[in-house]
């Protein structure tokens, strides 16, 4: 993954998916700085991360955060990062010699030799009707060439590959293991816009716990090199629908459908109907069938490149695994019955999914590929010998080459007579067997001698001479003698042959494979389509999640309302209604305005549910764009472009950045994104410093939203600072809607736990108290702290001044205070003698001291 920012905040990215050998580009994010940079590398989730050397401070220190660390004197990695992080020259972000490249690079689907990157002082001729004019001109209707940015990084991804191709013969990198697994070839390329998709940033995708990663479980994982994940995901809706889906395709389409939520409300109401038709009561048993029908599935992309890169001999065993054939044929089993379960369910026609699996899936070429395997495989030899063995049949001349090999085979009893015969007769018993090994040929075993390290017997006093020693193994030694050498020199390259000729079979049948390749590729995306859908329809099952209307108006109207995780983590789970509408444009009349507030404000005590609430909300509003259902009794969402939050404050000790900086960011980074579409929660903005500048901030970022008029988005935010309205700084109107929720007061019980009992429920109206000092008692905060709060809470409600009242003394300090004054004047008072320094005079002053620091009764002294 490449990534490079401007002086203006401009952000631009490139990625290449190694498994799929497809290079994808960004466009150009303006203004998107490092939030933009964050939401990337949550999307993309990359193992390696290239800048430029004149990157900007901030986006170094945003990308070092999670990097691994290397050790300065042996370079080894620390392994705790996600990524590695390269600096590499600024040329290579070059745009020139990145679009020329690309232009390169675009060969189409029939030509996969590698890519070969221009070099930067070369100067391509790109007059009108020239090749290089002509890829350009086709390359641009697959990506905008105006992000410069994105594709100086693509031109710098190009030349990693590069570099990966060259040094892949020299065995695993120290960066990554995956360079011996991986061809680091570019077949197709892609660019993500941000047409029809929703906005949720970095920020937003954590706090609302749509991602949540955690470290792997196994620190061996976290501290390896290799490509494999060194985080898991985490209590989030990607890690709770995830894990309901049945193969490794339907969990990566899944995972591309959360991250991108769609704001076509097309393509949301088809799946809709997807899933409504898996969830018809007719199509359970089907739906059953087609689920454990998925799991049987393994990554047909990692399957055809294993197929891909050929075969050849290590250690005389081919190289692809039998268990990749027995997962091919599985496959085409598994697709024809896919096919005719899709066929079996009712109500599919006219959805997209299914008439796509019914026309396009070709059961026939798939079945010819499953047979071609079965007639070529011996899976029941492979099954007992370990390795991947030809079945027999499958080629006459391999079949004549195995039966003259096993002729000879018969022969070695007879040649080790003839041996033992050539031999003195003392030696026969020492003559155990004739053997045959690829690649060494015919041998005799003769039993270890312990004393020399030598056979008992090899040759001595033979007319021929002494035999020719070749291994020691356990407590034979074998050897080689005129006959064995005559054997190889007419049968020894038989097993050589026939290793080969396997070699030709087994490319033979790589090729027929690979004739199908994009038929089964594009099969395996269709099923990791359905098994998506299977996914989301078995959460709107299992968590009784309803179906959403999806119009173009802007509102959010929603009727018993809950939060998809915080509902699993408790007995019982109040639901709450939301209705609010953003500005209607100024193409809209004056009669559509006013339905609905834009704008919610919550306040009221504190743990009283007002932060589930708000995620609630916008929880909803993204599964909705999804095309997932969503857990309510009834909701209809409008069209909403962006999620934007102030809610979590994530500080990092590698950021110097305050808390309070950090809320003050994240709340410029809305106000200057944020559309009349969009959905805004600000939950306590300005806690972080005084409260008269956070309440002062607070009432002017909800006024300018307000300001915005037509142009206002939605908004719902959460505070503590009562003298916003106290003081008339926010009222109420028609475009402002005040709610709590509500609580139970019990002030005469004893238990603090008992005085508060909270009822999770969406009241109109504004709470009045936050109940702070309630919550703290609740929470085993010492009772003379709580004294004291109620105490200065009093004070505060009569309106007296907390600066008296804060100067008055307790009891206590008024005793201590007269207990001190008197001492002071005992001092005072003191006679103390006027003569010199005699003996016995300084114990006497000590005596007198003394005297005057012990007190018999308060306000007593001793005289």
């Amino acid at each position: 993954m490449a990534i490079d920012v401007d002086k203006d905040d401009k952000v631009g990215c490139a990625y290449y998916i190694a498994m799929d050998e497809t290079l994808v580009l960004e466009e150009d994010i303006p203004m998107g700085g490092i939030e933009a940079v964050d939401t990337l590398l949550l999307h993309v989730q990359p193992t390696s991360v290239i800048i430029p050397n004149r990157a900007p401070g901030d986006l170094i220190e945003l990308l070092e955060r999670d990097a691994h660390r290397f050790d300065d004197n042996e370079g080894s990695c620390s392994g705790q990062g996600a990524y590695v992080l390269r600096h590499i020259v600024s040329a290579q972000f070059d745009y020139e010699a990145g679009r020329e490249a690309l232009a390169k690079a675009d060969q189409g689907p029939s030509r996969p030799d590698p890519i070969e990157v221009l070099a930067l002082e070369e100067e391509p001729v790109q007059s009108i009707g020239s090749s290089v004019h002509n890829k350009l001109m086709r390359l641009s209707e697959k990506i905008n060439l105006e992000s410069c940015l994105s594709i100086g990084c693509a031109g710098a991804v190009l030349i990693d590959l590069e570099r990966r191709r060259t040094t892949e013969g020299e065995g695993p990198s120290s960066e990554e293991e995956e360079n011996g697994t991986f061809q680091f070839l570019v077949r197709s390329i892609e660019m993500n816009t941000s047409t029809d998709t929703m906005l949720v940033n970095g920020d937003s995708l954590i706090s609302l716990q749509i991602l949540q990663s955690e470290l792997h479980p196994n620190p061996q994982t976290r501290s390896s090199n290799s490509s494999e994940p060194k985080a898991k995901e985490a209590l989030s809706i990607t890690g709770l629908l995830q894990a309901l889906a049945s193969s490794a395709q339907g969990k990566k389409r899944l995972r591309q459908i959360l991250l991108r939520p769609s704001t076509n409300i097309g393509l949301i109401q088809e799946r809709h109907r997807s899933i409504e038709t898996l969830l018809h009561v007719d199509n359970g048993e089907v739906v059953r069938n087609m689920r454990r029908l998925l799991r049987k599935l393994k990554n047909t992309k990692t399957l055809l490149l294993h197929v891909r890169k050929g075969v050849d001999r290590i250690r005389g065993q081919l190289s692809i695994r039998v268990g990749d054939w027995k997962a091919l044929l599985r496959f085409a089993m598994v697709s024809a019955q896919l096919k005719r379960s899709v066929h079996t369910l009712k109500g599919a026609s006219g959805i997209e999914i299914f008439d796509r699996i019914r026309n396009e899936v070709d059961v026939n070429r798939f079945l010819h590929v499953g047979d071609i395997i079965i007639r070529t495989i011996d899976f029941q030899l492979s099954k007992e010998s370990g390795y991947t063995e030809i079945l027999s049949g499958a080629s006459d001349f391999l079949d004549g080459l195995r039966r003259e090999f096993a002729d000879v085979c018969r022969l070695l009893p007879e040649l080790k007579q003839s041996v033992v015969q050539e031999g003195p007769t003392e030696a026969a018993e020492f003559i155990l067997h004739c053997t045959v090994m690829p690649p060494l040929g015919f041998l005799v075993a003769v039993s270890l001698d312990p004393n020399t390290g030598e056979g008992v017997y090899h040759g001595q006093h033979h007319p021929e001479g002494e035999w020719m020693m070749c291994f020691i193994s356990d407590d034979m030694v074998f050897y080689k003698n005129q006959l064995m050498l005559d054997l190889d020199s007419q049968y020894g390259d038989l097993p050589s042959r026939i290793a080969d000729e396997e070699i030709e079979v087994m490319m033979a049948l790589s090729t027929a494979v690979l004739e199908h390749e994009g038929a089964i590729l594009s099969a395996s995306e269709l099923f990791g389509e359905l098994d998506s859908m299977l996914a989301l329809a078995l959460a709107a099952d299992k968590y009784n999640w309803v179906a959403p209307t999806m119009t173009s108006s802007n509102v959010i109207d929603i009727v018993g309302g809950r939060h998809p995780l915080q509902e699993l983590l408790v007995p019982s789970y109040i639901p709450n209604d939301t209705t609010i509408a953003g500005g209607e444009g100024t193409g809209r009349s004056k009669e559509a305005r006013g339905l609905a507030p834009s704008m919610l404000i919550l306040t009221g005590p504190n743990n009283s549910g007002k932060s589930v609430y708000m995620r609630q909300v916008a929880l909803i509003v993204y599964l909705a764009h999804t095309g997932s259902y969503v857990p309510a009794t009834r909701a209809t969402i409008g069209v909403t472009d962006r999620i934007l939050t102030r809610i979590a404050t994530r500080e990092t000790v590698v950021n110097d950045e305050s808390a309070f900086l950090v809320d003050l960011k994240q709340a410029a980074f809305s106000m200057n994104f944020a559309t009349r579409r969009s959905l805004l929660l600000i939950d306590e903005f300005g806690k972080g410093t005084t409260a008269e500048s956070g309440s002062a901030l607070f009432t002017a970022y909800l006024t300018y939203l307000l300001d915005l008029g037509v142009e206002r988005p939605k908004v719902i935010g959460g505070t503590h600072f009562h003298e916003v309205f106290n003081n008339g700084l926010l009222r109420p109107g028609k475009d402002v809607a005040f709610a709590h929720m509500d609580v139970h007061l019990d002030p005469d019980a004893e238990d603090p736990d008992e005085r508060i009992t909270f009822l999770y429920h969406l009241l109109p109206g504004r709470g009045t108290s936050s109940l702070g000092v309630l919550c703290a008692a609740t929470n085993d905060v010492p009772r003379d702290v709580i004294d004291r709060a109620e105490a200065v809470v009093a004070l505060q409600d009569r309106n007296e001044s907390l600066v008296e009242a804060c100067s008055s003394l307790s009891e206590g300090d008024k005793q201590q205070l007269e207990e001190a004054e008197l001492i002071a004047r005992r001092f005072l008072e003191l006679q103390v003698p006027n003569s010199g320094r005699g003996q016995g005079e300084g114990a006497m002053v000590r005596e007198m001291l003394q005297g005057m620091l012990t007190l018999e009764e308060v306000g007593t002294p001793r005289l």
